[in-house]
């Protein structure tokens, strides 16, 4: 459930720029951008902010997510032991 429940009507330039991608990109639905709702509006396309904001926010946890695993020590690694 979205925690901002209000639609945001953006360009596809603001979009791209928030996605850090480039326009013809989210046009096509490339780069994991294909669930984003483009809004024809004449000849300009628009994007909802709220769905825009919320892939990021989903990038940005799963990029910590794979940090987290790739950091913690898997059972099968051995770790050196001091012998006295």
């Amino acid at each position: 459930m979205p925690l901002i429940k209000k639609k945001t009507l953006i360009g596809l330039c603001c979009a791209a720029t928030l996605l850090d991608l480039d326009e013809s990109t989210i046009r096509k639905g490339l780069c994991g951008t294909e669930g984003l709702t483009l809004v024809p509006k004449g000849r300009r396309i628009s994007a909802i902010l709220e769905e825009v904001v919320e892939l990021r926010a989903k990038w940005i946890d799963d990029a910590i997510a794979k940090q987290a695993r790739t950091l913690k020590p898997t059972k099968t690694e051995k770790r050196l032991k001091l012998v006295a």
